[in-house]
């Protein structure tokens, strides 16, 4: 048993349910808040690490304010996997104009730009045939300012939706379904079903 100091009265407090779902597709200013290493790996047998971050999002005004959670690899004994982790870490570097980093609190309070984009989901199914880890929002590039092409913060017009759960084809690059319903005229909206008439 673990006695409080004062009692907590629940009602007194906002319990509103927050809605996590992930941040939407576009431009996004954002800056690290915090950053941690950690250990990756079978449990058993650690082989690497990786920066686990969190970020605010400081525009577009839409979505100021959320959090985005990322994982970048560092050390993997998978090179290729080592590899495209060091040169994301890097990109993260240039957009915020860092050369050099031994600690990675020095990332912290820094404004940079990227885009948002949806993932793919894991390769791996679960007994349903779902992905083990569904499509989520990742940072797709990065914009540098030593380039001078940082564009303004805004979201996607369109947005990309991930597939239902239990949906992991990817959808047919010439499927005429979608060209014939749209070139059927639509019904009239007179209330009435139209094959109902005679």
């Amino acid at each position: 048993m673990a006695k409080l100091n004062t009692r907590f009265n629940a009602q007194d407090h906002d319990t509103e349910q927050r809605d996590y779902e992930d941040l939407p597709a576009g431009i996004m200013q954002f800056e690290i808040e915090a950053s941690e290493i950690k250990e990756t790996g079978p449990e058993h047998a650690r082989t690497g690490n990786g920066m686990k971050y969190t970020v605010n999002v400081l525009a577009p005004e839409e979505v100021s304010g959320r959090k985005f959670f990322g994982f970048i690899n560092l050390e993997n004994t998978n090179a290729q996997a080592q590899e495209i982790g060091q040169r994301e870490f890097a990109s993260l570097c240039r957009a915020m104009g860092v050369e050099g980093v031994e600690d990675t609190e020095e990332l912290h309070y820094r404004t940079y730009t990227v885009k948002l984009g949806l993932g793919k989901p894991s390769k791996k199914l679960k007994a349903d045939g779902s992905p083990e880890f569904p499509a989520r929002m990742e940072v797709k590039r990065y914009f540098f300012p030593d380039q001078g092409n940082i564009p303004e913060p805004a979201l996607d017009a369109v947005q990309t939706k991930p597939a239902a759960a239990n949906d992991n084809r990817a959808p047919a690059a010439n499927d005429n379904r979608q060209q014939q319903q749209a070139s059927r005229p639509a019904a009239a909206a007179t209330g009435s079903r139209p094959w109902g008439k005679k």
